[in-house]
């Protein structure tokens, strides 16, 4: 491989996409997109499927496991305090419309602590197809 090659890797965009219904592993990754834009790398986060519950102002009861009591037990920083560390960092963030129709949710509020727009799937594959693509 070419340094050009390994120059042009090592600095490449992140996209993750979220579909996960698991509290915790949106939380981590939430987590590890911060840790990311915080080494300089570009991220966006896509938020779809059942992620889509935790961007809504009744967010916590979807926590089916009980992770907050465990993040609070732990110390660790609150979902807020994340979303918080990615607006500061400015991480980009959408959600599925789609999304939203499927899980009958078009209604409800979404969160102030979270700067998010809707895109469609296409459109944000399309824009990131060179680059790093996490689905969780």
């Amino acid at each position: 491989m070419t340094f050009a090659k390994e120059k042009e890797m090592i600095n490449n965009k992140y996209l993750f996409i979220i579909f996960t219904s698991d509290f915790y592993k949106f939380y981590y990754s939430l987590n590890t997109a911060s840790t990311l834009r915080a080494c300089n790398k570009e991220v966006c986060i896509f938020i779809t499927g059942y992620s889509c519950n935790f961007i809504f102002n009744d967010w916590t009861a979807f926590d089916k496991k009980k992770s907050i009591e465990s993040i609070k037990k732990n110390k660790m920083s609150s979902y807020e305090e994340i979303l918080d560390i990615c607006n500061e960092l400015k991480i980009d963030f959408y959600y599925c419309d789609t999304a939203l129709d499927l899980l009958n949710s078009k209604n409800k509020k979404l969160m102030n602590e979270i700067k998010i727009k809707p895109m469609g799937l296409y459109e944000v594959i399309n824009k990131f197809k060179e680059d790093q693509i996490i689905f969780i």
